[in-house]
């Protein structure tokens, strides 16, 4: 058991939304090199017959907050593009309110990363710990990545 977070007040002050994250619900807190974390409030929408988070849940925050601690890019206008080549996900405890995935990115080794998450709920609970690993597209490598492409 860990702290006990205040996740509403960490929600609120995020901005950050986007098509499959709104459909989910999700919230990017914290992007920055090596590391992501994602927080989500858990709701009926997210649940199994049993009332506990779906497990396919726990992939889609995991896979998302792993592909974000690999692709973190500095340079503006510039992108970090990758695709999960596999995903080992492990199953300790449901979630109960919240979930919070907390990803780093281990090693990079040519065109593959490896990552690693946790999800813990908002008592501290670790419900889940994963691992995976990331293909990233020509250039994206680099922590430059590479010029955002205008498609207008």
């Amino acid at each position: 058991m860990g702290e006990t977070i205040d996740f509403d007040k960490e929600i609120a002050e995020t901005k950050r939304q986007s098509g499959f994250r709104s459909l989910i619900g999700y919230k990017t807190i914290e992007w920055r090199q090596g590391y992501s974390e994602i927080l989500l409030r858990l709701d009926d929408k997210h649940m199994n017959i049993r009332m506990n988070p779906h497990g396919g849940l726990y992939v889609v925050v995991i896979d998302s907050a792993m592909g974000h601690a690999a692709t973190f890019c500095p340079v503006a206008n510039h992108q970090r593009i990758c695709v999960t080549t596999s995903l080992q996900s492990n199953f300790l405890a449901p979630a109960k309110d919240y979930m919070r995935v907390c990803a780093t990115l281990v090693g990079v080794d040519g065109r593959i990363a490896t990552c690693r998450a946790e999800v813990t709920d908002s008592h501290g609970t670790l419900c889940n710990v994963a691992q995976g690993s990331f293909l990233y597209m020509p250039g994206s490598e680099k922590l430059d990545g590479v010029p955002v492409k205008d498609d207008a």
